[in-house]
């Protein structure tokens, strides 16, 4: 009985280990290097993301082995790179600055030790108009009904960013928080006059939308662009481009934020520069296969939006192409 209760306890006491170890760095690895690779959810795009970014390393780079572990997403995964759980992370790049620099939403906080190493495809902030309306701008919003995403979304907390550089708030129109299909529907009823929403370039609801409904997209004029990025360097410009969405024949300046892979301070950095360069330039096309949204992906696109300071060994990179001075 107690050889067997020993037993059981041993296999106890590894199970724990195994699990405790499964994301981490050192365990189980012998010559091997092991990275994990954060994620998000198991239905949204970051996730074949990462798992494309770890089968490229397991191919390329010699003595590495990686998997990409779905997760809670930006602020989850800086977590765990912050206790080393995982080595590479997908996260929001304004979450990432916030948490670099102790500001936002971790002020108070000590400054987490992260270092970026590339971005890949965009969100872009659509702003979106019935063509009946005397909308023409976005100062024309005021006293209008217009649709944002959920109340405490990162959509809807940047519409209110961009609202405030124009000199506007929520109390100065008739807002709606609700999701983009939502959004769509209402505008199709004409219970919205327009709507603001980050999502991918086309968004299949907005062109159901554009397609019974004629609309029009509301640009961001030059000046109040270089406006907004320099105050808030984790966004990015974008452009929404012409016949994107039916009815709509003209290319739009628009607002977006990448989605950025970093990692810890310390990551090798020798281990950091192979893997940027097999994921942003050796093999970018076989990365491409990983979504739709990645085969707008180029090697210098790939340097733009990064919110934190380089990785040493991303920076070698981007050096060497001209990307970064």
């Amino acid at each position: 009985m107690k050889r067997r209760t020993a037993v059981v306890t041993v296999f106890c006491i590894c199970a724990t280990l195994l699990l405790a170890g499964a994301f981490s760095t050192d365990s189980l690895g012998g010559d091997k290097r092991l990275l994990s690779i954060a994620t998000a959810s198991t239905g949204g795009s970051w996730y074949p993301a990462g798992g494309a970014i770890s089968s490229l390393i397991n191919k390329y780079i010699p003595d590495t082995e990686a998997s990409a572990h779905p997760s809670a997403a930006s602020r989850e995964n800086v977590r765990l790179l912050e206790e080393k759980k995982t080595d590479l992370a997908m996260v929001m790049p304004s979450v990432a600055y916030f948490a670099q620099s102790g500001t936002g939403i971790y002020k108070g906080k000590p400054p987490a030790k992260i270092k970026g190493l590339f971005s890949f495809w965009g969100i872009d902030l659509l702003i979106i108009a019935r063509a009946d309306t005397d909308i023409y701008k976005i100062e024309d919003l005021r006293g209008k009904k217009v649709g944002f995403g959920p109340p405490g979304s990162g959509s809807a907390n940047m519409s209110k960013k961009i609202l405030e550089e124009y000199g506007l708030s929520y109390k100065d129109m008739k807002p709606q928080f609700i999701s983009a299909t939502e959004q769509s529907q209402a505008l199709k009823d004409g219970t919205l006059d327009a709507a603001m929403y980050t999502i991918g370039t086309p968004a299949s609801t907005f062109v159901d939308l554009c397609t019974l409904t004629k609309c029009r997209i509301l640009p961001i004029e030059n000046g109040m662009m270089k406006k907004i990025l320099k105050k808030y360097p984790y966004y990015a410009a974008s452009v929404i481009p012409a016949n994107a969405y039916p009815q709509i024949d003209k290319a739009t300046p628009a607002l977006k934020w990448v989605g950025i892979v970093i990692t810890y301070d310390d990551l090798d950095p020798d281990l950091a520069y192979k893997i940027v360069k097999t994921v942003c330039k050796d093999h970018l096309d076989e990365f491409k296969q990983c979504h739709a949204k990645a085969k707008e992906l180029t090697t210098m696109g790939m340097s733009k939006g990064m919110s934190i300071p380089w990785h040493p060994g991303a920076a070698r990179f981007w050096k060497e192409i001209g990307a970064i001075n």
